[in-house]
């Protein structure tokens, strides 16, 4: 999603709003100068029509031509004179409107009166050149006013934003940690000072979240190492006695490997929870005997060593954790095993794993989490044992990367690509 400046924002709101209020402010000014010019001049020449009528009206056809005014009476019955002035040729019985004629404009009206025809016209070419002026001078100021709204919009905006920025530079330098400084609360708006305390109160509820947190994982990890150690001991008194026959002696050395593969998953799991800084161990590891010992480590699930199929199309050796790299293959082929029906591929490239079912797919919600873009599915973990999230967190502290190369209704693939895989040549270092 493309993210908007706050300021961006502001500054258009301004802008518009000023740029609305003069296009409001200019088409006023318009209608009422309109209006007033109509009125004026409607008011002179109903004054002018009404003296004529009254003082220069007989029975005689009257002809009366001057620059600024013209006016004839025609008296009923008689024809309209040859000599009329220009402006009134050509007009019909009733009119009434403005004439531009040589450069000038007049407001003509021709009207029947009780005993004829008068025809009035009245020379505004003053009013009109005033009222161009006008206009010239009202987009003169038009473009100020614009220019003036485009400094305001970029002062104000700045002015209005430049306290969030500030609000958010001091939030970004909190350091993230176990004791974290508070914000200043020197806010002279009441919206921003609000704004940081809560965010210290949210400081305060955080560190205490985490103290509880920590304090579960350390009873945790007391809790889990215990029963462990406890096993290991009981497993080593049973092998000192050497009382087993060789089959109990297989069975024993089946729950060693199981009890000692419980404590180091424990001791991993604690790691990631802790999100501890120290790098993981680091040693040489051929990824298809790794891969062949969870398969077989599988076999306690009904057929599903004979539906896992491993193709090595080339060798792969890294350097990692091979105790985190174990419980990461184990749980994504665990998962398609439990999850689907049919044949399970894992195939070794040269750089790269990828392990196919034919399942129906992951759901939008389930591929987020496992890409890491969603830490939490509303729906549940599609995944058995650590689930979708742990996965992410043991691909990430590796540094692998994790692709869902396809999910849909005939399967799932997903891809995990090592970060520091061995050069054939080199061999083990």
């Amino acid at each position: 999603m493309k993210l908007k400046s706050i300021s961006r924002r502001v500054y258009r709101a301004i802008l518009s709003v000023s740029v609305v209020s003069m296009v409001v402010m200019v088409m006023t000014v318009l209608l009422v100068n309109e209006d007033l010019e109509r009125t004026m001049l409607g008011t002179e020449f109903a004054q002018e029509r009404e003296f004529i009528l009254t003082n220069n009206i007989g029975n005689e056809t009257l002809v009366w031509d001057t620059p600024n005014l013209a006016v004839m009476f025609v008296p009923s019955g008689k024809p309209r004179p040859a000599a009329m002035p220009h402006v009134f040729r050509g007009l019909p019985d009733k009119f009434s409107a403005e004439i531009n004629i040589e450069g000038q404009t007049y407001l003509v009206s021709v009207d029947t009166v009780e005993t004829g025809l008068l025809y009035v016209a009245k020379n505004i070419t003053h009013f009109e050149d005033r009222e161009a002026l006008f206009e010239i001078a009202l987009v003169f100021m038009t473009i100020v006013i614009i220019a003036f709204s485009l400094l305001l919009a970029a002062l104000s905006s700045r002015r209005i934003v430049r306290p969030l920025k500030l609000l958010t530079e001091r939030i970004s330098r909190i350091p993230v940690g176990p004791n974290m400084p508070r914000m200043e609360t020197d806010y002279a708006e009441a919206e921003l000072h609000s704004i940081a305390m809560t965010f210290n109160r949210f400081l305060d509820e955080l560190e205490s979240y985490v103290r509880r947190e920590q304090s579960l994982l350390n009873l945790a990890s007391h809790e889990l190492r215990t029963p462990i150690a406890v096993m290991s001991g009981a497993l080593d008194v049973l092998e000192t006695r050497d009382q087993l026959h060789p089959n109990d002696r297989a069975t024993l050395q089946r729950v060693r490997r199981a009890c000692d593969e419980m404590r180091d998953n424990v001791n991993i799991l604690l790691k990631l929870a802790r999100r501890e800084s120290g790098n993981p161990a680091q040693e040489a590891l051929d990824l298809a005997p790794a891969i062949r010992r969870v398969i077989n480590d599988l076999k306690a699930s009904p057929h599903a060593v004979h539906r896992v199929i491993l193709e090595e199309q080339a060798g792969l050796k890294v350097v990692t954790d091979p105790v985190m790299v174990h419980m990461l293959l184990r749980n994504l082929i665990h998962n398609a095993v439990q999850h689907t029906q049919g044949d399970i591929w894992v195939r070794i490239f040269d750089g790269a794993v990828e392990i196919e079912d034919r399942g129906p797919g992951l759901t939008a919600d389930q591929q987020a989490i496992l890409l890491g873009e969603k830490r939490v599915s509303s729906e549940g973990s599609p995944l058995s044992g650590l689930g979708l999230y742990i996965v992410t967190l043991m691909a990430e502290r590796l540094g692998w990367g994790l692709d869902i190369s396809r999910s849909d209704q005939n399967g799932t693939r997903i891809r995990l690509t090592p970060n520091s895989p061995v050069p054939a040549a080199a061999g083990h270092p």
